[in-house]
């Protein structure tokens, strides 16, 4: 458990509610809600819970790195039909019709800086890239399939430097720009 998370802050009747995406599935921070329904989800409640359906996060709250208590939306809804109440019934719709969408349509803000490997499909053959920082990253071998001109280059230990200056126009004495 060792990436931090920065939650999305909503608000409603002035109270808040830490929210955010991670891999692909809404998780909402225990104690938030439970301040919203007017209960404390003390680890007891918690634990009742299918384990897909909590887990413990790092999130940067108030400028602080925290371990907080994380539930999935299946565990929100199911919490709100268990711990009844006429008010959560507005709660659900305000989650639902208001949070919910703008959860999904937020960007990604995790904050470490691992890479993650993904596919891309290029001039229709399939690589393995990273993205990294916002960037795909090739492979530095993959690169010889890439250029153009990809048939006349035979790639021979210790010969890819030499290749990829023909490839880019860059003379032996020329420093290069970067």
């Amino acid at each position: 458990m060792d990436a931090t998370y920065e939650p999305l802050v909503f608000t409603r009747h002035q109270l808040h509610l830490h929210a955010l995406i991670i891999e692909g599935q809404a998780w909402f921070c225990a104690r938030d809600l439970g301040r919203l329904v007017g209960m404390f989800f003390e680890n007891r409640i918690i634990r009742k819970l299918d384990s897909d359906q909590r887990r413990t996060v790092r999130l940067i709250c108030y400028g602080e790195v925290k371990e907080v208590q994380m539930i999935s939306e299946s565990a929100v809804y199911a919490l709100l039909i268990y711990h009844h109440h006429p008010a959560n019934s507005q709660l659900r719709q305000w989650l639902t019709y208001e949070v919910m969408p703008i959860l999904n349509e937020a960007p990604s803000r995790h904050t470490h800086n691992t890479p993650t490997p993904a596919r891309l499909e290029w001039q229709g053959a399939e690589l393995s890239v990273l993205h990294w920082q916002n960037e795909p990253w090739i492979r530095l071998r993959d690169m010889p399939s890439l250029l153009p001109g990809r048939d006349e280059l035979q790639v021979k230990p210790g010969s890819w430097w030499k290749k990829a200056r023909m490839v880019l126009g860059i003379n032996s004495k020329e420093r290069v720009p970067f």
